[in-house]
């Protein structure tokens, strides 16, 4: 199965499908961008002017770093897509080459609940996901099953209504 691609199985129909739409941090952090790399071009120059070799070559090494992994995060998201159905969501990524399909059945998800954002997205999760994330973390616990949690998505109501409906009509499973 390829990318964008979703076999459905007799009489499922497709409700919805997209990847997040994320808006990059050089637009939603404009200001504060820029006066970090005013800053980082500042302090790479007061080394270069004052001759130390050290400083400027780890200030360099430093600003890329930071530049590389905020363009692999950004294109790491971009590798996600998510289809939504009147059975299941299915979540497909495609990280290094790797791909990975993940399925939810409706019957099995717990009350699912939307967060609008003010840049038009908004993100679904599922009663109690938010709770299990923050343990998690704080355990280190990165083999647990991963929660299903829609991300940044358009029309994020629609799709909301669309998983409520089909959950409902599959038998969902009540809140924990």
């Amino acid at each position: 199965m390829n990318r964008g691609e979703l076999r459905l199985a007799d009489g499922e129909n497709l409700l919805w499908q997209c990847s997040p739409r994320l808006v990059p941090a050089v637009v939603k952090n404009r200001k504060l961008l820029v006066a970090l790399f005013v800053l980082w071009l500042s302090v790479t120059g007061w080394f270069v002017v004052f001759g130390d070799v050290t400083g400027a070559v780890v200030s360099i090494a430093v600003g890329s770093v930071a530049a590389l992994v905020a363009r692999q995060r950004q294109n790491a998201i971009e590798l996600v897509e998510y289809f939504v159905t009147d059975r299941r969501i299915v979540v497909h990524t495609d990280e290094e080459g790797k791909f990975e399909e993940r399925v939810y059945p409706m019957a099995e998800l717990p009350e699912a609940v939307l967060r609008q954002h003010p840049d038009g997205t908004g993100t679904i999760t599922f009663a109690g996901a938010e709770d299990r994330r923050l343990r998690r973390v704080v355990h280190f616990d990165r083999y647990a099953e991963r929660d299903l949690v829609l991300r940044a998505i358009d029309h994020a109501q629609k799709v909301y209504e669309h998983v409520r409906r089909a959950r409902d009509s599959a038998g969902g499973a009540s809140a924990e």
